[in-house]
């Protein structure tokens, strides 16, 4: 019976197909139990599917992120763009839930990709048509009912874990920096007990920042010339010493919440942040593992790192002309506007990398190098044009764009080719010449080639759009750059004054190695600044 059905669903089922494999998190727990590998096993399955179903499958797509939302899953959101833009007839999938499990939203985006792209969702049990009313229905409501199992397996997991948290288990997968997780002997459950590498480098920091009133930014320089790794083995910062000393974990508390997840959605996408909560807000509860420091000592670090801290800018508000422009020219970082408490003294544009020895400077000198330095490219570019300005594109240039064009002309024809290859494989199979074997061997390395030419022709059309672009620009930045330097002396506002310096500007390049400027004025100008403009390379 069951071969009758998949012999009238054989006549219909005609096309590109392709094959979404993911992992669910139960998926995870039975493979560390020792059920084998997941991907692997529903690979098996779906290509034996396609073979009684004489589907040509072009194309494998293995999502190995247990992600909650499309957002959070690469691989689907390519393939879903590819059904939509017609590209695959038909997708095979172990069952529909693997495809979704977020929420509404996300149920919508997938059933009216499948809908309007005119693909069908193919799995074990059944064959879904999402033109088709019926289907429609029962494939709506099998996303619903996975939505509904997500969120109860999820709201038990927490559930487990903030239990598990107030009786002083650590719940964490990864250990903080001076601590090793160990299992629990005869329960459930892992607790953390002293790195004997790490622990003692925990008790520097809070006897420095403690005893010795010695701030962060030297603290992690003092770190990193050491040559002291962090858990990541990489450079100590201000950002890791701060998360480090608000952690009451070193004195041996467990904290639950500490900074929970928080959805905002903005643009029409869902974003997630996980913003500080106030201490009162936490579940805190005590440890079943040995604390590093004493409480007396984490709580006076915190009424210190209070006592210091600076609020921050209201969110959104851009208070720096030059943010996001400016590189350390020592380390490759942006460099940042730090503002005084002194009214004498202006904000200065620093590196915040600790080991970096670039020195800093008034923001407000660095902003007029800034101009200054667009105004004389400017004077020399219009010098350049003047003594011969062409009424059409360089030959060169056209030589170059018409390289270009033929060369995304030859691709596309290649992809025409290998389309043409593609489609002689279901012929070739009907006609028994091709084993299944076969058929799969050189469907792979058919749909690898087409990959190929079609990433090989993208990147062929963005540097022939890249061309075309510079050609255009040769004529459009004259007038543009005059008018950002117009309109830039016409306004007070920061975020304005940014957006029109980066409508010319790529970035520039800050180095400076001269210190005391405030002992030594003649020193506050000397500094090396190298602008790249936005503009078209000659």
């Amino acid at each position: 019976m069951l071969d009758e059905q998949y012999a009238k669903l054989t006549s219909k089922l005609q096309g590109r197909f392709c094959m979404y494999l993911r992992k669910s998190r139960a998926d995870m727990e039975a493979e560390t139990r020792g059920e084998g590998e997941t991907l692997a096993r529903h690979e098996r399955h779906l290509f034996d599917l396609a073979k009684r179903l004489k589907i040509n499958i072009s194309e494998v797509y293995r999502e190995i992120v247990s992600g909650e939302t499309i957002m959070q899953r690469p691989v689907i959101q390519n393939m879903l763009r590819e059904v939509e833009e017609g590209l695959w007839d038909g997708v095979l999938v172990m069952e529909i839930e693997r495809l979704a499990r977020g929420d509404t939203i996300d149920q919508g985006i997938i059933a009216q990709t499948f809908k309007y792209g005119e693909a069908k969702i193919i799995t074990p049990v059944k064959t879904f048509d999402p033109n088709n009313e019926y289907d429609e229905e029962y494939f709506e409501f099998g996303l619903f009912m996975s939505r509904r199992e997500y969120k109860t397996i999820n709201r038990r997991q927490q559930s487990g874990r903030k239990d598990s948290a107030k009786e002083g288990n650590f719940i964490g997968s990864t250990p903080p920096y001076g601590f090793q997780r160990i299992k629990l002997e005869k329960q459930k459950g892992w607790t953390l007990e002293h790195h004997p590498e790490q622990a003692p480098i925990i008790n520097l920091i809070f006897d420095m920042y403690v005893n010795q009133g010695v701030g962060m930014g030297l603290i992690a320089r003092k770190l990193n010339q050491m040559s002291i790794p962090t858990m990541r083995n990489s450079q100590w910062s201000v950002a890791t010493l701060n998360s480090i000393i608000r952690n009451p974990v070193y004195y041996g508390a467990i904290a639950f919440q500490r900074r929970p997840e928080k959805k905002v959605r903005k643009d029409g996408i869902v974003r997630r942040t996980r913003p500080r909560v106030d201490r009162s807000e936490w579940t805190l509860a005590e440890g079943k593992h040995e604390g590093i420091i004493t409480k007396e000592t984490w709580e006076k670090a915190i009424e210190i790192l209070q006592g210091r801290t600076h609020p921050p800018a209201p969110k959104g508000v851009i208070v720096n002309p030059l943010v996001g422009l400016i590189r350390c020219g020592m380390c490759g970082r942006l460099m940042v506007r730090r503002p005084y408490n002194s009214p004498e003294r202006p904000p200065g544009l620093i590196c915040q990398a600790p080991t970096c020895n670039n020195v800093s400077s008034p923001l407000e000198i660095v902003e007029e190098k800034v101009l200054e330095g667009l105004k004389i490219w400017l004077e020399k570019y219009k010098a350049q044009w003047e003594s011969n300005m062409p009424q059409k594109i360089p030959s060169k240039k056209e030589s170059a764009l018409q390289i270009k064009e033929t060369i995304v002309q030859d691709l596309e024809k290649k992809l025409h080719e290998l389309h043409e290859q593609n489609n002689n494989l279901h012929d070739l199979l009907e006609k028994k010449i091709y084993t299944v074997e076969v058929y799969l061997e050189r469907s792979q390395t058919l749909a690898q080639r087409i990959n190929e030419a079609e990433e090989s022709k993208r990147v062929a059309s963005e540097e022939l759009e890249l061309e075309k672009r510079r050609q255009a620009a040769k004529v459009d930045i004259i007038p543009n750059v005059e008018h950002v330097l117009d309109a830039y002396s016409q306004t007070t506002d920061a975020e304005q004054q940014n957006n029109l310096l980066k409508s010319v500007l790529e970035f520039a390049v800050y180095t400076k190695t001269i210190k005391g400027h405030w002992s030594r004025p003649e020193a506050i100008s000397n500094f090396d600044l190298k602008l790249f403009p936005k503009l078209p390379r000659v």
